[in-house]
């Protein structure tokens, strides 16, 4: 049996992230580690992860409360090795660790809950997202993969509130 790595979906915390803090348990939905698409989601979010941290970061050395993070998070689970999740109100060590709060509520990290504090290293970052100002979503690489495996009314609301090019406009 594979083990399998759940990524969660994005459909309700793009919409509770556009209208305030997330109160719903949001689905998951589980690819396996080969899975092709995803991978190759994982690794462009990730060619493009210096050039949005030098974008979105403060002159304080902070980073923009537009960016959110997706990390993978270590889970002991008989059947996940990681669970990979959104992380909000990120903040950048000098060490380059990242810490944040979760955006939505874990499924395999007991003990944790929507809010609760986390750290996590560059290498366990598998996508990024930047809200812009007119409501849509860019980065969500791994979101981008997810439509075929949703509900159509979920694949219509994510694809509703993504941009276009997960790239805005104005950085190129």
């Amino acid at each position: 049996m594979h083990r399998k790595t759940p990524l969660r979906i994005a459909a309700a915390l793009v919409l509770c992230l556009l209208s305030g803090p997330l109160a719903a348990q949001d689905p998951v939905v589980n690819f396996a580690p080969e899975d092709a698409d995803m991978a190759a989601a994982i690794e462009e979010a990730r060619s493009n992860l210096d050039f949005v941290l030098a974008r979105l970061a403060t002159e304080d050395g902070g980073l923009h409360p537009a960016l959110n993070l997706k990390a993978r998070l270590p889970v002991n689970h008989f059947d996940v090795d990681d669970e990979v999740i959104w992380v909000e109100n990120l903040a950048l060590a000098e060490d380059g660790t990242f810490t944040g709060q979760l955006a939505n509520d874990p499924a395999y990290l007991p003990g944790l809950t929507l809010g609760d504090s986390v750290s996590f290293g560059r290498d366990q970052i598998a996508d990024w997202s930047v809200l812009s100002t007119d409501g849509r979503m860019y980065g969500h690489y791994t979101t981008r993969v997810m439509p075929p495996h949703l509900s159509r009314a979920e694949a219509e609301q994510v694809g509703d509130l993504l941009s276009p090019d997960p790239i805005p406009e104005a950085w190129r």
